[in-house]
């Protein structure tokens, strides 16, 4: 543990010591700082322990690995024991940016979402072996498990979305919840209703997040008028009744009912894209899907494969981007069989041998879309033709996946995927291509690391 908090101890140096850092968090690989001043990359990058460093949606993001959580804690309590200034000073570039927006809902609520897709999954795989029935009890509680997070899902986006603008988070989960309650549902199917004379069309908004960002950007704006106009001492709950009594009606009314219809634009044209050409749409978003995770622009995939899941039952821009993935693993693997039988680099060996474990048990490819593919031009592009060569297959032959998840080699075996025939085909497809493209082509010298 000595080594991670020197570690830990110069990463915090090196971007600027603890007064420097405004926020700091973390997701499955990568610590994101949001900072005063610039940091010092170059000193970041010569670290053992660093992959890379990327800039995106105004933080500086250090990419550490399957160990990110603990330098984050060692991180958070060196911030609460060397920081000197009472309140860090307002960040220079706090520009709005939708992909920071995306990530900071979704990031927090990633492993409980990959979880419960797994469950739902599980059951999927002991229903149809008929080891479970759907009507027993174990199979409705497990049920319950597994679709918690996602019917609840606009209460979790509400309190994440409203944590990101350092809004109340309980009041965001509030908002959300109003939608779920019972007696709301209760109206839905109901036709002739109004309120305060306007016609109220009740819609099912479980499951749903375009709605959820509408109403979130209207209480933050009203949160911040609030804030101005009412004395401080009276804030503790007249902002938040006098934001439940206002926005509730108007999202039934106006918000929910234009941010349902907005995602279902979204994924209907996404839908009418691939009708047109699986084929050239598969390639370019095949193709194009790991680089998405380097601006990360991957995020704002997340909604529109939400909706697809629940307009259609399942989602073909994750039946494409999992070739990507499969893809980022292949390169993997090509590089450990090329420093094994070529150029004998113990170093470079035991760098791939791991990375491409981690990428078929967790289905965690950063560090390798970091540590090898980014900094080498044949491998990007190695990479890019595996992910549109599977890409392409898996769109033309209609793969889809059938709950969020992480994709690795435990979402094949519970059968996530369909036709889990087909999706394994191209996957494969991407991963044979990458490995023996990167075997053959991806290194310009054994020297080459």
């Amino acid at each position: 543990m000595s080594k991670i908090s020197d570690d830990a101890q110069a990463i915090l140096n090196y971007v600027g010591g603890p007064d420097n850092v405004n926020s700091l968090v973390h997701c499955v690989t990568r610590l994101r700082f949001e900072y005063n001043q610039k940091v010092a990359k170059d000193k970041l990058l010569a670290l053992p322990c660093v992959i890379s460093v990327v800039n995106s949606g105004g933080q500086e993001q250090v990419v550490i690995g399957t160990k990110v959580a603990d330098y984050y804690d060692v991180i958070q309590q060196l911030l609460a024991n060397q920081r000197t200034t009472a309140k860090p000073k307002t960040a220079k570039h706090s520009t709005f940016s939708l992909t920071k927006v995306i990530s900071g809902a979704f990031m927090p609520l990633l492993s409980v979402m990959a979880g419960a897709g797994m469950v739902k999954a599980l059951l999927t795989v002991l229903a149809s072996t008929h080891l479970l029935s759907t009507t027993s009890t174990p199979y409705l509680v497990l049920s319950a498990a597994g679709n918690a997070i996602f019917y609840f899902l606009p209460i979790f986006v509400g309190i994440t979305l409203a944590k990101e603008f350092k809004a109340d988070p309980f009041v965001g989960g509030a908002l959300g919840a109003a939608l779920l309650e019972p007696s709301f549902t209760g109206l839905i199917g109901k036709h002739g209703l109004n309120l305060f004379g306007m016609p109220l069309d009740p819609i099912d908004y479980s499951t749903t997040v375009f709605p959820i960002f509408i109403i979130i950007g209207a209480y933050i704006l009203l949160d911040q008028l609030l804030k101005k106009i009412i004395p401080q001492q009276l804030q503790i709950f007249l902002n938040s009744m006098i934001s439940l009594i206002i926005l509730v009606p108007a999202t039934v009314l106006i918000f929910g009912p234009f941010g349902n219809t907005v995602g279902n634009w979204i994924s209907t044209i996404i839908m009418w894209l691939f009708s047109k050409s699986r084929l050239v749409a598969g390639l370019v978003l095949g193709a194009a899907y790991s680089f998405l995770t380097v601006l990360g622009l991957h995020w704002g995939l997340v909604p529109i494969t939400l909706q697809n899941l629940k307009m259609y039952g399942g989602d073909v821009i994750g039946g494409v981007g999992v070739c990507a993935v499969w893809a980022q693993i292949g390169v993997a693997l090509g590089t450990f069989l090329y420093s094994l039988f070529k150029n004998k680099d113990a170093k470079l060996k035991g760098l791939s041998g791991s990375i491409t474990i981690t990428g078929i048990f967790a289905g965690v490819t950063e560090p390798i879309l970091y540590g090898l593919i980014m900094p080498s031009k044949r491998l990007i592009i190695i990479t890019a033709i595996a992910g549109g060569i599977g890409g392409a297959i898996n769109a033309s032959l209609h793969v889809m996946v059938k709950s969020f998840l992480i994709d690795n080699i435990f979402s094949i075996i519970m059968m996530m995927y369909k036709p889990i025939g087909f999706m394994i085909l191209g996957s494969g497809i991407a991963l044979i291509t990458a490995a023996v493209l990167t075997y053959f082509w991806g290194f310009e010298s054994q020297k080459q690391k």
